[in-house]
């Protein structure tokens, strides 16, 4: 059996929601892939999820998380996680998001600063835990923004602490799809977003490992 840990490309976003890289990793593979991706999500949802669904009989779990650790915010903006979800969390992040909107406005992000959504050293320690506890892992690379170019320099070093903790621990490789990305612009079908070819080449990448 394989987990899933990401955000919305291994979720699929917009048509490819059964047939995301994931998704096709299932099929080729015939393992049974559990998808714990969810939109919006970072690693520290990824710590939750993998607490309440990670089990001895999983021989592997696929993480990617990075996309949104690395948007950057208002450094004073509170985080409101999506899992567990329930009505008072959707609530609460309807209220940050106009507090956000409010401070932009306002000019609060340039005169007090802004950071990223999820630190580095967070994010380094929620990856390394989820590493610790697994039998093995595939760490995938989070592909740049075809948007907000300046973002993908945040990417890379969340990319890069994803290669550093594939070279320290045996059971733990890194899938390489950054530079693909870069490259290609017609593996997107937006700013962000997968498209069939996109998945098509991260699931080659991914069977190529196992």
């Amino acid at each position: 059996m394989i987990l899933g840990l990401g955000d919305c490309n291994m979720l699929g976003a917009d048509k490819f929601d059964s047939k995301s890289y994931i998704g096709l990793v299932e099929k080729t593979s015939n393992k049974k892939v559990i998808n714990c991706a969810h939109t919006m999500t970072t690693s520290r949802e990824g710590l939750l999820y993998f607490r309440d669904n990670y089990e001895k009989n999983f021989e592997l779990v696929v993480v990617a998380y990075g996309l949104v650790d690395a948007w950057k915010t208002f450094k004073y903006a509170p985080y409101v996680l999506y899992y567990p979800d329930n009505f008072f969390r959707k609530f609460g992040r309807k209220i940050v998001k106009k507090y956000k909107k409010i401070s932009k406005r306002f000019g609060l992000n340039e005169l007090l600063g802004t950071k990223n959504v999820v630190s580095l050293d967070e994010y380094k320690k929620n990856i390394e835990f989820i590493v610790k506890n697994s039998r093995r892992v595939l760490l995938i690379e989070t592909a740049p923004r075809l948007d907000f170019l300046e973002l993908n320099r945040d990417i890379k070093k969340y990319n890069s602490i994803l290669s550093d903790i594939a070279l320290e621990y045996k059971h733990v490789e890194i899938v390489e799809i950054y530079k693909d990305f870069e490259a290609n612009k017609a593996l997107y079908f937006d700013s962000v977003h997968f498209n069939e070819s996109g998945h098509l080449l991260v699931a080659k990448k991914i069977a190529d490992k196992l």
